[in-house]
């Protein structure tokens, strides 16, 4: 339940912000990141968000959060091209 919260909360602050102007999450659909996953660190896991922001589809953004949300971290890249 908790991921789910997360999932929604983050993609709805995500999807809200649209032409400089934000709205709040529950205007706007949820949307389902490309890969979502838990990785096994010391002490504590680490949820693991991999999502193309609607803006730019030649990017690829990650978020990162421990289970305690006490640390998080988002970075944004290029997608790398085939071949």
């Amino acid at each position: 339940m908790k991921k789910l919260i997360l999932i929604a909360g983050f993609t709805g602050i995500l999807v809200g912000c649209n032409n400089d102007t934000f709205t709040s999450g529950t205007t706007n659909p949820l949307i389902n990141p490309d890969y979502n996953y838990e990785i096994d660190t010391w002490g504590s896991n680490s949820e693991v968000y991999e999502f193309t922001p609607k803006s730019n589809s030649k990017k690829s953004c990650v978020f990162v959060m421990l289970d305690s949300g006490s640390a998080m971290g988002l970075q944004c890249f290029d997608k790398q091209k085939a071949g």
